[in-house]
């Protein structure tokens, strides 16, 4: 990067920061869920917002309208639940932090007769919500600011799930956003959760476009709408306690067809979109909701993600923010930026895994000048997914801070889809709960090279790292053909640990083991492993699986079980040229008869210090230079 332009990033990242708001609702900040699992959507449905009112729904996912609402709850903010919650039985199924001195409100039903024991310091009040036919009791406890307000479990799955409301002792100055404003509400938007406010949204949109700088006001309800167009220097505000939500009438997402080629550029829906563009900033503490409730519905099927829209989708445009906001239920990836330039992503959660397809946190492809900080993402696919679509090569990329409860993929991936190139990428500080675990992944042509992951924990996953140059070889409409080889040099992975493993019955079982491998004729160069800690599966006490023929599969879709069950139950090392394995500790959960690492045509090998988990019965040797 020239000084020149390095100057400037700096200084356009500093202003974003120091202008950032933070907080889910007035009083309701970073509401953290636990009741999420393979194949269990029910976080995602936990929606915080303000201003309860009869003909809310108590539940995200269903809907149980409040028919009658004590008047010491109206207007309050409040936790939408997922019905499904009511079946969790750990001691703690969520939690929050409080911006205010603030009551809080459980709204119990009434059929759960005995409280659990996290409610004995709440207080019953004698006021009852009723919701069509239920009635539920209303339980107060007082709180200080800075709280953390601990939620537990249902206390009876037969019992319809309880609810959510704070109520601040001084209710909070609202303080607008600073610079010209354009109140959607001005322009007929009605935020009560069944009016269509395309038009209006759009309206406002283009009115503060018009003025070349302001902010697109959306506050205080929920806001339906179709797809809407960003344009330059518009800051898309929506408020703590607000709900920009999606239609679930396909009809109310127009095509966008995209002018720039790339492997993506045919999928034409999305919520938010722009392209060639400059100057815009989605900010302000509220929601963005997709409203994609489960699979199947409103869109249905697997592998249709051209009929499914994106919640954010940015293409070739030049300084972009996307700051405190919380984005949930995507019916397809969650963020997609494509060869834009100064990107921030700063303070922002996702909670989209609802049982569609594709729901990745983010996906950033072919950005230069990127910065992605403190990220939070409970997601049904990968929660940071980088890709090469286009040919337009992606550096400059900083990604720090990352958090998730659970990804039903991988915690970071590059890949799969890697054309262009991507080059100077540091990713770090890391921690989460994965399905499958972290990746690297260059098998379209792509140049890459400059890559570091580093400080990376993960809680539990299928196997703790990937990499994989192949020649898969695909190309799109506009792009080489045929593609050619890729490279992928340059690249360290350093202090990555796992305290868990499991495995994922579709890939391969048990014992895969990580394969690490490029090709006999592009070999990865210049790899380095270093102060790692990492738990392996194991189980594996065939001999035949360390001796056996190693098919190279270098068209296959690359997936950790590439290899199928690898010769070593940690670290496979095949087809590098400069490897350097640095105070590595290498453990496994089950007896295991294969090394805990294997070399096989690897060359320049530099290893210092690897310390691998073995049995009286391990063959060869712990460590293996099949060579």
């Amino acid at each position: 990067m020239k000084k020149k332009s390095c100057q400037i990033f700096i200084v356009f990242i500093f202003s974003l920061v120091c202008k950032t708001s933070y907080g889910d609702t007035w009083s309701i900040k970073d509401l953290d869920l636990r009741d999420i699992y393979t194949y269990n959507y029910n976080a995602s449905h936990w929606i915080e917002q303000g201003n309860l009112q009869e003909g809310c729904s108590l539940y995200g996912e269903i809907e149980h309208r409040i028919t009658r609402l004590p008047e010491i709850l109206q207007g309050t903010d409040f936790i939408q639940t997922a019905y499904g919650s009511k079946n969790f039985k750990e001691e703690v199924i969520a939690s929050f932090r409080l911006d205010v001195d603030a009551d809080v409100f459980i709204i119990l039903h009434s059929e759960v007769c005995y409280h659990p024991i996290w409610l004995n310091d709440y207080v019953e009040t004698g006021e009852v919500v009723y919701a069509g036919t239920d009635n539920y009791k209303v339980l107060r406890r007082h709180f200080l600011k800075g709280s953390e307000v601990l939620l537990g479990n249902n206390g009876n799955s037969d019992a319809k799930m309880y609810a959510v409301a704070v109520k601040p002792v001084v209710k909070p100055e609202i303080k607008l956003p600073e610079g010209k404003i354009f109140d959607v509400c001005k322009y007929g938007a009605v935020g009560d959760n069944r009016t269509m406010n395309t038009k209006a949204l759009q309206a406002a949109i283009n009115a503060c476009c018009a003025a070349k700088n302001g902010v697109v006001y959306i506050h205080d309800g929920i806001y339906l709408s179709g797809t809407l167009e960003l344009k330059d220097n518009v800051t898309l505000y929506i408020e703590k306690g607000a709900i920009l939500r999606g239609s679930q009438d396909h009809a109310d997402y127009p095509r966008f067809v995209s002018k720039f080629p790339s492997f993506r550029s045919n999928e034409d829906f999305q919520f938010l979109y722009a392209e060639n563009r400059k100057n815009i900033r989605i900010t302000g503490g509220g929601i963005i909701d997709g409203n994609s409730i489960f699979e199947g519905f409103p869109w249905r099927g697997k592998g249709n993600e051209h009929e499914r829209p994106r919640l954010i989708r940015m293409v070739k445009c030049n300084q972009v923010s996307v700051d405190n906001v919380t984005l949930i239920r995507s019916a397809n990836w969650t963020q997609y930026y494509e060869a834009c330039e100064y990107l921030s992503i700063l303070d922002c959660r996702a909670r989209c895994y609802t049982g569609t397809h594709n729901q990745d946190g983010m996906d950033i492809s072919g950005c230069r000048n990127v910065v992605i900080r403190n990220f939070n993402g409970l997601c049904g696919d990968d929660v940071i997914c980088l890709k090469s679509l286009s040919m337009a090569v992606g550096e400059n990329i900083l990604i720090d801070g990352v958090k998730s409860r659970y990804a039903n993929c991988h915690l970071l991936k590059i890949g799969t889809e890697t054309h262009g190139g991507l080059k100077n990428l540091i990713a770090r500080n890391i921690e989460g709960s994965a399905r499958y675990g972290i990746a690297i992944e260059c098998v379209d042509g792509a140049q890459m090279e400059n890559i570091t992951y580093e400080n990376i924990l993960l809680h539990n996953c299928a196997v703790p790292l990937f990499i994989r140059l192949g020649s898969r070889g695909r190309t799109f409409e506009g792009g080489p053909k045929p593609a050619p080889q890729g490279t992928l040099k340059n690249v360290t992975v350093r202090n990555v640990r796992n305290t868990g493993i499991g495995y994922v019955e579709v890939r391969n079982g048990p014992g895969v083991g990580s394969a690490i491998g490029g090709l006999p004729t592009q070999k990865i160069e210049n790899l380095t492993i270093e102060d790692c800690d990492l738990l392996y599966f194991g189980s594996i006490m065939d001999k035949q699986f360390i001796t056996r023929e190693v098919p190279e599969n270098a068209e296959k879709y690359p997936e950790f079980n590439i290899y199928g069950t690898c010769p070593a139950y940690g670290l496979y090392f095949r087809h590098i040229d400069g490897l350097k394995c640095k105070n590595l500790t290498i453990r496994v959960q089950h007896t295991d008869i294969r090394p805990a690492v294997v070399f096989d045509d690897v060359q320049n090998v530099e290893v210092t210090g690897i310390n691998g988990e073995s049995f009286p019965f391990t063959t060869p040797s712990v460590v293996w230079y099949k060579d």
